[in-house]
């Protein structure tokens, strides 16, 4: 099965490969001035459109195939999603807007905007972090092992 899966990705790969080169050629004959007012670019942002809704909805997939397959490291894997609710909401927490009035009014956003953008930055901090302890640790570990 997973060959055939692998086949399936192949193809559909080169698929998406063969007419972004297509496209890529119409927008180099075509030239700057012959791509205003026509679709070719549109159908070359539909294409990606799809790559990525394909790409999204394969990555929600997968894992939950996986977890059906693997009730045992389904449990893991719903852990490390709680912990990572729980890093977001002390980011929520703890993040706050330093934006006056004026700077809000200047950017068209609001309070919650902003410290919904300050929350974000201290979670991708965070995780970020973790990522790069969880990386020197499992070198260190590799050594004594």
């Amino acid at each position: 099965m997973d060959k055939t899966i692998l086949t399936i990705f192949k193809i559909i790969s080169l698929i998406f490969i063969a007419l972004a080169v297509i496209f890529q050629i119409v927008v180099l004959i075509k030239g700057e001035d012959g791509l205003i007012g026509s679709s070719v670019l549109d159908n070359y942002i539909r294409l990606g459109y799809a790559a990525i809704f394909l790409t999204a909805f394969f990555a929600v997939l997968f894992p939950v195939i996986f977890m059906i397959q693997n009730p045992k490291n389904a449990l893991k894997i719903l852990g490390a999603i709680v912990v990572l609710v729980i890093i977001g909401f002390i980011c929520y927490s703890v993040a706050k807007n330093t934006l006056g009035i004026e700077q809000l009014e200047q950017l068209k956003t609001t309070a919650e905007i902003s410290k919904m953008v300050g929350a974000s930055l201290y979670f991708t901090y965070v995780v970020g972090s973790l990522a790069v302890l969880s990386i020197i640790f499992s070198s260190v570990s590799s050594f004594f092992k």
